[in-house]
């Protein structure tokens, strides 16, 4: 056993803080080509030659030839988000029609944003033996509702009107969503996504922004009135990842994420000069967040067969239902004929969210055009006494560069069209069965990142204003 532990960590991606994105939406990031310059042995420990602590044991496999791990690390890791382990979602309201107060309240968010990604862990009161990180890769992220761009009175309250971004609007209703959901009541002006791998972290600046801001606001604005405040924060919503990127339905979650190059970050995620958007959105992104509870007993009485029927996926290998599959890990579903049944379910969730047709659709894009990055946690808010049960789920993060092409388009056209792909098919089978309800969320536009230091969020959408 290797006597210098903390050697034999592994290296976790940084956040990218100095790129034209929002950090927090494709970052921290393994790099997208394998680095011939990694530690053989760290390569080693990356592919889970690991023991339960996360270090190398005494009995760790042989170490795979440098073919064999380049192989798998661009599998496995290359392009993929690195995410965190902890998640917040903050959602606010601004108090004010005031453009000049909104600029404001953007730059002391922006300030608060850059002071606690900047900050490095502290080792006061913290064991001698306990290894601290030189980073807990904190990201916060920003995001404009459509409600600040025209209130739901249609009142254009700061002159942005002609500035909102294109597909940006409130959530609509969906199948599947709970009867008590109701997306106009929770769409709000503004969401905060705060990440980082521990959770007083998280803590900590979530009760920054929520308990400090407008009292912090009203001290660097000697006009505004005391008692007065100029952000309302309407909800604090949180989740975790597990390392094994299951949750609590016991399957793998985001196994068919995108991995990222550089091309598919222009493809699937952040806004082009070319997409018809107002010219402050280049380099944004758009957010969906929808809050989906799983009923656990619901779903824990099924047999395993009838689970994996289900998700389209065998539970313990993650492998699709598919007769023949692609990809170097076998991860991939291949369906010659998309009204075929034999290769799993057609309203499993698998074949509702990803038809892999090889033709084009009628609008011309391949299906595989309309995917987005996810970034999903799953939470656990406590008990239930109206149904005896616990409540907990998945916070679904996504980001996409259009709403409407990507999101949108699986939730009506394939997911939760009941005649998909054949008549009759029905709705995602583990929203119509009530595995899974929609209980919150909304729509949000993440604006591009800051251009230079004192910049402010969202700068560029203010720029050549006429006075308002």
């Amino acid at each position: 056993m290797p006597k210098d532990l903390d050697t034999m960590l592994v290296p976790l991606p940084d956040p990218l803080y100095s790129t034209p994105y929002q950090n927090g939406i494709t970052d921290p990031m393994w790099p997208a080509e394998f680095d011939g310059a990694m530690d053989i042995r760290q390569i080693a420990e990356l592919l889970g030659k690991l023991n339960r602590s996360g270090r190398l044991s005494d009995d760790s496999p042989p170490h795979p030839g440098e073919a064999e791990l380049q192989a798998a690390y661009m599998s496995d890791y290359a392009g993929r988000i690195a995410r965190q382990n902890n998640l917040t979602l903050i959602r606010a309201n601004v108090l004010s029609n005031d453009r000049a107060e909104l600029i404001d309240i953007l730059r002391l968010l922006t300030q608060f944003a850059v002071e606690e990604m900047e900050r490095k862990p502290s080792i006061a009161h913290v064991g001698v033996l306990e290894h601290i990180p030189a980073s807990y890769r904190v990201t916060v992220t920003f995001g404009f509702g459509a409600t600040l761009f025209v209130d739901p009175a249609g009142t254009d309250r700061f002159g942005l009107r002609a500035r909102k971004p294109k597909y940006l609007k409130q959530m609509p209703r969906f199948p599947g969503d709970a009867a008590h959901f109701d997306p106009a009541r929770t769409g709000t002006d503004l969401l905060i996504a705060v990440c980082s791998d521990h959770p007083y972290v998280n803590v900590a600046t979530s009760r920054f922004f929520v308990e400090l801001f407008n009292r912090r606001f009203r001290e660097a604005h000697a006009e505004i009135a005391a008692g007065r405040n100029l952000l309302e924060f309407v909800s604090v919503e949180e989740g975790f990842a597990r390392k094994d990127k299951r949750e609590f339905l016991r399957f793998d979650d985001g196994i068919d994420n995108v991995h990222m190059g550089a091309d598919d970050l222009h493809r699937f995620v952040y806004v082009e000069e070319t997409d018809g958007e107002p010219a402050w959105c280049v380099n944004g992104s758009y957010l969906v967040y929808r809050k989906i509870r799983e009923d656990m007993p619901r779903w824990e009485a099924m047999k395993q067969a009838e689970q994996e029927h289900h998700i389209g996926r065998h539970k313990e290998s993650g492998k699709p239902l598919s007769r023949q599959v692609e990809g170097e890990d076998g991860m991939l579903p291949v369906y010659p004929d998309p009204a075929d049944a034999v290769d799993g379910p057609l309203n499993s969730h698998v074949r509702k969210v990803q038809p892999r047709r090889s033709e084009p659709d009628l609008f011309g894009l391949p299906d595989l055009e309309r995917r987005f990055v996810r970034r999903p946690y799953p939470f656990f808010d406590g008990f239930d006494p109206a149904t005896g049960s616990v409540i907990n789920g998945l916070q679904f993060v996504a980001f996409m560069k259009s709403i409407q092409q990507q999101f949108e388009h699986v939730t009506n056209m394939w997911q939760m069209n009941p005649d998909f792909p054949v008549s009759g098919t029905g709705i995602d089978v583990m929203f119509a069965n009530e595995i899974l309800s929609v209980i919150d969320g909304g729509y949000y536009f993440c604006p591009p990142g800051l251009r230079k230091p004192g910049d402010y969020i969202g700068a560029p959408l203010f720029e050549g204003l006429p006075e308002w």
